[in-house]
């Protein structure tokens, strides 16, 4: 199954929570470059599969390896050279400034001082302008909107410098525009960066207009993957969400989804 362009790959993982088994037998691999989009309904495992590969969660059997490397060997600060992740929401007590909140991501290569450098706080500047947001440096990161916040704790990401990207539900609670807004940057810098990017989504649209590879779950079990095109169709997504489906496409021609229901 290991190709030298797979970055990331995971064979055989099962994990149960006490006695309830809650993944089975996942098998699959990514590559660097691309976006890998974790999709199915609520309770499917999507999250717990995400906590596996970042080591929050010990698989029971099978194995996740990065480069080659079982991440079941490797420390907590090995990990976070090789993987950064991005929650759905961070809960700050203090009022650290957006500036602050990205220089905590490297902290694991600070030093014994572990005080960030002049270079790291141009780096992280640095980072912020790409974003677009250098302007929010400054400002208390518990103020900013939702938006904003994802967009900071994405650049945190981008500073803790790991070639794997992990995103639990990177569009929620955001509104429309933010939503594409935010799915259009990680596409950026995926390319860009040449990031390994792996995330779980709830809306089959937006996985099917951003992502690559798509692994399709339920029940703990993947029922279908592989690329985009290969597996974004109607019976797929039908099985994995227990549901008619219809297919439609826009005025430019891509294909979206919604409910088929009866007249």
């Amino acid at each position: 199954m290991t190709q030298n362009n797979e970055i990331l790959v995971i064979e055989n993982v099962d994990f149960s929570y006490r006695e309830r088994k809650t993944l089975s037998d996942i098998s699959f691999s990514v590559r660097k470059g691309e976006i890998c989009g974790l999709l199915g309904p609520n309770g499917s495992g999507k999250t717990t599969l995400l906590k596996c590969i970042n080591r929050i969660l010990n698989n029971e059997t099978g194995s996740i390896t990065i480069h080659g490397q079982n991440i079941a060997v490797l420390s907590r600060e090995e990990i976070a050279k090789l993987i950064a992740v991005v929650p759905q929401e961070l809960t700050i007590v203090f009022s650290f400034t957006v500036l602050q909140i990205v220089l905590m991501a490297g902290s694991m290569r600070f030093g014994i001082s572990g005080v960030a450098k002049k270079n790291d706080h141009l780096s992280a500047l640095e980072i912020l302008e790409e974003l677009h947001i250098v302007h929010l440096a400054q400002r208390q990161y518990n103020e900013l909107s939702g938006g904003e916040k994802q967009m900071v704790l994405i650049a945190r990401s981008l500073f803790q410098k790991a070639g794997i990207l992990l995103l639990d539900e990177p569009t929620s609670h955001l509104d429309f525009k933010r939503q594409h807004i935010i799915m259009e940057l990680i596409r950026k810098i995926t390319r860009e960066k040449n990031l390994t990017t792996i995330m779980t989504l709830h809306d089959p649209n937006t996985a099917g207009r951003y992502c690559d590879r798509l692994i399709m779950l339920n029940n703990g079990s993947i029922r279908h993957q592989g690329l985009r095109d290969k597996v974004f169709h109607v019976k797929y997504l039908e099985s994995v969400y227990d549901m008619r489906i219809k297919m439609e496409l826009t005025d430019t021609g891509a294909e979206y989804v919604l409910p088929a229901y009866e007249q």
